[in-house]
C-alpha cells in the first residue's frame, strides 16, 4: 500500500499532475508547489497536514506571525492559543490529533488551537525551538506560557491548558 502511494506521488510530481487535475484522484493533504532552482522551474509534490486536530492549519510564517506571536498588544483577556507542531508522516503525532480534539472541545470558547506542519513551515518551527515532534506550545499575547513534547493523555494535556488558563485568571470553577 505504502509502495503504491510513493509510485503515485512520484509518477504526479514527474508527469506535473496538481490536486485539481481529473486525470488522477489525489488526497486533498497532497500539495504541488512549483519551485525554482537554477533558473529551472520545477514541480515538487509535497505532503501537508490539513488540520486533524480540527484546530486551524497555518500555512505561512506571516500567518504564524500574526496570529500568533503578534498578539502581544491583545488585551490581558485575550484567549490563548494552543500550537500543535506536527508532520503527516508522524505517528506519534497522529496519536495526538484526537487529544488535541477532546481539549479544544472541552475547553471551546477558552482556548484556540492551531495546526503546524513542520513539514511546511520548518523556520517557524526553528523559531519556536521545537525540536521534536510532535510538540504543543500554549501561547498567550505572543509568548510561551507552557510547552509539552511528546505525544501525551488528555488529562495531561488538560491540567497543562488548566495550569495557563488559572496562571491567567481565566480558571473557571467547577
Amino acid at each position: 500500500m505504502m509502495n503504491a502511494l510513493i509510485f503515485a506521488l512520484q509518477f504526479a510530481a514527474i508527469s506535473g499532475f496538481t490536486q485539481q487535475s481529473p486525470q488522477i484522484n489525489m488526497p486533498r493533504s497532497i500539495l504541488s508547489r512549483q519551485t525554482t532552482h537554477a533558473g529551472v522551474a520545477t514541480r515538487r509534490t509535497i505532503l501537508s497536514m490539513v488540520a486533524k486536530s480540527g484546530g486551524r492549519l497555518v500555512s505561512t510564517d506571516e500567518q504564524f506571525d500574526a496570529e500568533v506571536l503578534g498578539n502581544d498588544d491583545a488585551p490581558e483577556d485575550a484567549l490563548p492559543i494552543l500550537v500543535l507542531f506536527s508532520a503527516p508522516w508522524c505517528g506519534p503525532c497522529r496519536l495526538t490529533n484526537p487529544v488535541v480534539k477532546e481539549v479544544m472541545t472541552q475547553y471551546a470558547e477558552r482556548i484556540d488551537v492551531i495546526e503546524i506542519s513542520t513539514d511546511d513551515l520548518p523556520k517557524v518551527a526553528e523559531r519556536a525551538n521545537v525540536l521534536s515532534i510532535p510538540t504543543i506550545q500554549i501561547y498567550h499575547r505572543g509568548k510561551v506560557m507552557d510547552t509539552i513534547v511528546g505525544c501525551v493523555a488528555k488529562n495531561v494535556l488538560a491540567r497543562a491548558v488548566d495550569k495557563v488558563l488559572e496562571d491567567l485568571g481565566m480558571l473557571e470553577e467547577k
